[in-house]
Parts: structure tokens; C-alpha cells; sequence
């Protein structure tokens, strides 16, 4: 039998034995707790770091996007403004540039027959020009035309000895689907390394490129058309002057013909040695008459420039040289002239051939008013810093329905084959041309007044005189 002293120490020994197996068992538990944490802990990690680099990489991306998008709306705003071809292909230029290296670049047009393709801008460098036929003859822009797609192909006209590889970017130019033509870029850039991301950002620079160069086409179309419709502007207003003349005809004819026969009554006088000097005289007076009358008819007649040419004009002699060509057909109808001019007005900035078709568009037209005969009044006065021609007759009028109808072109109420319908709306071109306007007050029966009216320019002085 054992002591007590002995079973208490035993006891005592297998209580430590177990706390130590416990403590033993807790660490354990211990360790593998904190590996735990510890794991999670870099999963978290990892899981965060992942999450801030793909934010960056989206950041990244929309830079990049926005960049692109401020590309595109400046090339937009270049093709919007552009009124010429290399601030087109500059701007393409650029822009090319972000996105890819660029040696040299053109875009060249390929036509229906594709035998040749024409550089869009006439400064090409041979370079160029060679790869480009070359790039034709073996297909490529056919395939790339056809095909609507961009593509890559080795430049092998590079040197040998050259650093690194040479590429061709071929890029076509569409415009509501159909390419027009292609952009073509020398680059340094290794083609493996192309991305789709470049290839389409460069696709749609040249459709951008395409849709400017049809506005610089459709731009060159309305100034083609813009310089024959004025060609066209002055071949009417010189086919209405000729008509003009053609109305003058026997007025002129008489105008001429009565100094003619003064002239031989005295050359017959003179051949018999009488009153030698005086007759001298007479016959230099009626040489100037004729040479007067042919000037202004000359004058009044030479083609009309494409452009106004200015000039100061005294109003009053313009008009009364006018009346000179016309009076003899007025007062063989029957109508007499009053003149009420001006005495001091200020010389108006105008084109005297012009302006004096004016005044015969007018006179002729109330001459056809009065075939019983009638007066034909003309006033000119200055106010306002306004000048200001009138013309009155009293003529048959003009119906009221028809006065807004006047100043349209080949509207006409005389008989067939006696007007054209012309003469009032070139005169109200011409007018509106130096600034001006034309009225029109007419009752019917009673008579039509036309009144010119026209802008003066103060600092260009003053001319005196009616010239009546």
C-alpha cells in the first residue's frame, strides 16, 4: 500500500501532464487561427490591389477615350470650317499622329477607271507617289476599295541596311458606304503591333477626312455655279440693253441724220467761197453734235463688266444724256420733258453705265404708257444723305393687281413679241446692288411714278451744277 505523500504527488503529476497537453493543444489552435487570418488577410489584400488596378486601367481607358473623343470633335470642327485641302490634310495629319508614328502620308483618290491614283494635295512626294502605284498594280487598293477595310502591308521598297521595319497603313476613305478613294501611311511602327482599337480609330479619321473632302467638292461646285450665274446675270443685263438700243434705233437715226444734212447744205455753200469762216464754224458744231451723240451711244452700249467699277457721277448729267438718246422718239410720240434737277447735289458713288440703264429701263417704259402722248416729269433731290430720282408719266397706270408682280422676271402686260418682262427686275438688281431701292406709286389711268433712291456717301464733296 502507498503512501499519501507518494498519491499526491502522483495526482499532481498527471494534473501538470494534462494543463500541458491543454496549453499545448490551445497553441496549436493558436497557429492555426493566425495562418487563417493571415491567409484571409492576403486575400483581402490581393482582392484590393486587383480592384485599385483595374480602376486605373479604367481610368486609363477613359483618358484615352476622351483624348480620342477631343480628336474626333477637333477634326470635326476643321471639316466644318475648312474652305481649302490642306487644312483638311493638316488637321488629318495631326491627329494621325496620336494615334500612330507617321513618316509621311496622302491620301490619294482612285478614279472609275482605277489605273492611276491621284494625290489629293499636288505637293506628293515621289516616295510616295511610287508606293502608291505600286500598292495599285499588285491589288491592294482595289481589295482595300471593295473590301471597305484597313490594312497593313511591308514597304518593300525600304532600304535593307534600314534600322527596324517599314509598314504601309492602307486606310480607306468612305462616304455613305462607298469608298472614294484611300489614306495611305508610311509608318515605322511594327506590324505585329497593331492593335483593332488603332485600325479603327484611323478608320474613322478618314471618313472624317472623306466627308471634308466632298464639302470641298460641293464648295468648288457653288463657286463654279456662282460665276456663271453671274456671267449669266451680265449676258441679260447686256441683251436688255441691247434691246434698249435696238428701241433707240431710229431716234438715233435722226438724232444723226439732221446734222448730216446741215452739214452738206454747208459743204455745198463752202464750195462756193461764201461766208467761209462762219461756215467753218457751223460745220465744227455739228461734227461735235455727231461725235457727242455716237459717244454716248458707244458708251451706253460697251458690254457690261463682271463687276461694278465706282466712280463719281453727277446724277442730273447722267440722266440728261439719257433724255438726249430718247428725245427725239418722246417728242415724235408726243410727250414732253420737265426736268426739275437739283442745283447743288453731292456727286453720287455709282457706275454711270449701270446707273444710266436705270434711267432708260425706266423712259422706256413710260414712253409704252403714253402712246397718246403725255408728260414725262424727272425730279432728282438730296436728303437725308439719300439721293433721290423720280420718275413720273402720265400714262395709263398700272392695275393694282399687277404691281406686286412688276419686278418679277419675264412678268410683262405688253403684247406679244414687245417685251421681255426683264427690264424692271434688272433694274431693281442693279439698284439693290449699290445699296439702294426703287419704289413704285402708279394709279391706273392716271399715271405711274418710279422713284430711285440711292445712299451718298458725305465725305466725297460736292458738284455743282443742274447739268440741265
Amino acid at each position: 500500500m502507498k503512501k499519501r505523500g507518494t498519491v499526491e504527488q502522483d495526482t499532481q503529476k498527471v494534473g501538470e501532464q494534462t494543463s500541458n497537453q491543454s496549453a499545448a493543444a490551445a497553441i496549436e489552435r493558436f497557429m492555426e487561427t493566425r495562418e487563417s487570418y493571415i491567409r484571409a488577410l492576403e486575400t483581402a489584400l490581393q482582392a484590393f490591389k486587383d480592384k485599385v488596378d483595374f480602376h486605373e486601367k479604367t481610368e486609363t481607358s477613359i483618358k484615352q477615350s476622351l483624348d480620342e473623343l477631343i480628336a474626333m470633335q477637333r477634326l470635326g470642327n476643321t471639316i466644318s470650317t475648312a474652305t481649302d485641302s490642306v487644312s483638311v490634310f493638316d488637321s488629318l495629319l495631326d491627329l494621325t499622329r496620336q494615334v500612330i508614328p507617321v513618316e509621311e502620308s496622302m491620301i490619294f483618290e482612285v478614279g472609275n477607271s482605277k489605273s492611276e491614283a491621284k494625290p489629293f494635295l499636288p505637293v506628293c512626294t515621289d516616295y510616295m507617289l511610287k508606293g502608291s502605284q505600286h500598292l495599285l498594280e499588285e491589288g491592294i487598293l482595289d481589295w482595300v476599295i471593295e473590301q471597305k477595310k484597313t490594312t497593313v502591308v511591308p514597304d518593300l521598297n525600304a532600304s535593307v541596311g534600314e534600322a527596324g521595319e517599314r509598314n504601309f497603313v492602307v486606310v480607306p476613305l468612305v462616304l455613305r458606304n462607298e469608298a472614294i478613294g484611300v489614306y495611305i501611311i508610311r509608318t515605322e511602327k511594327v506590324r505585329r503591333t497593331f492593335s483593332d482599337h488603332e485600325l479603327m480609330l484611323l478608320g474613322i479619321l478618314a471618313n472624317q477626312a472623306a466627308v471634308a473632302i466632298e464639302n470641298l467638292r460641293n464648295l468648288e461646285k457653288l463657286r463654279r455655279i456662282a460665276d456663271e450665274l453671274k456671267q449669266s446675270q451680265a449676258q441679260m443685263l447686256q441683251a436688255a440693253k441691247l434691246a434698249s438700243l435696238g428701241e433707240l434705233a431710229g431716234g438715233i437715226a435722226h438724232e444723226i441724220n439732221n446734222p448730216l444734212q446741215i452739214l452738206l447744205g454747208h459743204v455745198a455753200l463752202l464750195a462756193q467761197g461764201k461766208d467761209i469762216e462762219h461756215r467753218i464754224e457751223i460745220i465744227r458744231s455739228q461734227v461735235q453734235r455727231i461725235a457727242q451723240i455716237t459717244h454716248q451711244l458707244v458708251s451706253f452700249s460697251r458690254s457690261v463688266p463682271d463687276e461694278f467699277e465706282h466712280e463719281l457721277i453727277n446724277v442730273n448729267w447722267a440722266v440728261n444724256e439719257i433724255i438726249a438718246l430718247v428725245d427725239y422718239q418722246f417728242k415724235n410720240r408726243g410727250i414732253q420733258f420737265d426736268t426739275k434737277f437739283s442745283d447743288e447735289i453731292p456727286p453720287l458713288d455709282s457706275n454711270k453705265n449701270y446707273l444710266q440703264q436705270v434711267f432708260l429701263n425706266l423712259l422706256l417704259n413710260a414712253k409704252d404708257a403714253m402712246p397718246n402722248g403725255g408728260r414725262m416729269s424727272i425730279l432728282t433731290e438730296y436728303r437725308d444723305e439719300k439721293m433721290y430720282i423720280r420718275f413720273s408719266d402720265t400714262g395709263t397706270g398700272i392695275k393694282k393687281e399687277n404691281l406686286a408682280k412688276i419686278f418679277e422676271p419675264f412678268f410683262t402686260t405688253k403684247e406679244a413679241g414687245k417685251g421681255t418682262g426683264l427690264g424692271l427686275p434688272i433694274t431693281r438688281g442693279i439698284v439693290r446692288k449699290f445699296g439702294g431701292d426703287i419704289k413704285v406709286d402708279s394709279v391706273e389711268g392716271h399715271g405711274t411714278t418710279f422713284t430711285v433712291v440711292l445712299p451718298v456717301k458725305r465725305n466725297v464733296g460736292s458738284i455743282n451744277g443742274g447739268g440741265k
